[in-house]
């Protein structure tokens, strides 16, 4: 009776398991080519299109990468720096370096200059630092040449 019972049982798991039933929606098949609207070898309009010249925004999640050729970039705000010490005193750039939220800006003074001139020139370019990039704590200094 336990045999029997047994062989019910497996023999009901294989009759549902072939029931004719489709594995696959309704809009797709096995190949997923109803899915994506090809046919007969034809190809679907998202394989000719060209992905350069669509009106997309790249940057729809801050935690991927944004992949576009002009974004913004930490090369960007050094420059930036440099561009602030140029047009602001009569110093010359140094090197930059950004790390997290702050920023080691060193800049060259001519030799000779005064530490009341250091520190007023120093005082002038803070506050424009702060008002062009406002995210960063500059540690500015100023070097003599």
């Amino acid at each position: 009776m336990k045999h029997a019972v047994l062989l019910l049982v497996i023999c009901s798991f294989f009759i549902s398991g072939c029931s004719g039933e489709q594995r696959f929606g309704a809009d797709e098949d096995f190949d997923g080519e109803r899915l994506i609207g090809v046919k007969n070898d034809e190809q679907d309009g998202f394989y000719k299109r060209d992905l350069d010249t669509e009106d997309y925004n790249t940057n729809q999640n801050p935690n991927f990468l944004d992949l576009s050729e002009n974004r913004p970039d930490y090369g960007d705000d050094e420059n930036k720096f440099a561009e602030v010490i140029q047009l602001n005193s009569d110093l010359k750039p140094g090197p930059v370096y950004i790390t997290g939220d702050t920023a080691r800006v060193t800049a060259y003074a001519p030799s000779g200059i005064s530490k009341e001139e250091k520190k007023r020139v120093q005082r002038e370019l803070k506050e424009k630092f702060l008002e062009v990039t406002p995210r960063y704590h500059v540690k500015l200094t100023i070097k003599e040449r």
